[in-house]
């Protein structure tokens, strides 16, 4: 694999249940419960890109992170079913998310495996910028039980999407044809997920939009989700970008959604 997961600087830091560091209460590891049927599962805040917008600060590029953690398989399990006893539903999505990428953990497919084993557990889900994805890892995830991939393209221009990710070894073509194998080849839903950045990849959100529809993502689930960039006080902030305002992108979604036909503007369930 080209690159590294993250700074030479940081320590990496295994949380396991000797450890007794609660996994309910970080952002960078353990649950996140917002209150909906979705419990964010965070196993590994490792990643390979180092994308210009970055809210966390992530991958080899970053400037302020002191660790990276990566959470004993057993143990974030355990915590996962003490928390959906608390929430008293069997609706459940569990949406691994981290604040790096999901394929940097390393049991990631057992991961999935034992999340979708619990019968109160309807969805299982991952966000993904697809550097680390491999036909081979499409297809092991698919056995585990996976219902739907989050993908994260920015931009379908290389060059672009290279300057984007922070990376010069992500490879946005290979993405896209592991895109494909997902809607053509396998049961997992797809859905496309970019973050709109103004001034950088304003141009790329309906050829995005156009992808999407054309490889048959979404077929339990929307085909897009389009996120807005907004800064944040610890995050890579692009030089010269200012977010646009909430008022401005959800009108674009609404020029978008009439003319492609299809829904942009998401509810958080």
């Amino acid at each position: 694999m080209k690159g590294t997961l993250h700074s030479s600087r940081t320590a990496l830091v295994r949380i396991s249940e000797e450890s007794k560091v609660p996994l309910i209460g970080a952002i960078p590891f353990g649950l996140i419960d917002r209150g909906t049927n979705v419990i964010q599962v965070r196993p590994s805040s490792m990643c390979p890109l180092s994308c210009i917008f970055c809210s966390t600060d992530a991958g080899p590029n970053s400037r302020t992170r002191l660790a990276e953690y990566l959470v004993d398989l057993d143990y974030i399990i355990a915590y996962f079913e003490k928390l959906v006893d608390f929430k008293g539903i069997d609706d459940i999505e569990g949406h691994i998310d981290t604040v790096g990428d999901p394929l940097t953990y390393p049991y990631l497919t057992d991961l999935i495996k034992r999340l979708k084993q619990d019968p109160r557990v309807k969805i299982v889900s991952i966000q993904t910028h697809g550097h680390l994805l491999t036909e081979e890892k499409v297809y092991e995830m698919e056995e585990a039980g996976l219902d739907r991939i989050n993908l994260s393209i920015d931009s379908l221009d290389a060059g672009r999407a290279r300057f984007i990710s922070g990376s010069p070894h992500y490879d946005v073509g290979k993405v896209k044809e592991l895109a494909k194998t997902i809607t053509e080849r396998t049961n997992i839903d797809l859905l496309i997920a970019p973050v709109w950045i103004p001034g950088i990849n304003d141009k790329d959100m309906p050829k995005l939009i156009e992808f999407a529809l054309s490889i048959g993502a979404g077929k339990r689930w929307p085909p897009l989700g389009i996120q807005k960039y907004i800064p944040h006080r610890l995050g890579r902030r692009p030089k010269n970008i200012k977010p646009m305002s909430w008022a401005k992108f959800y009108s674009a979604l609404e020029r978008w959604e009439s003319e492609f036909g299809i829904k942009l503007i998401l509810s958080p369930k």
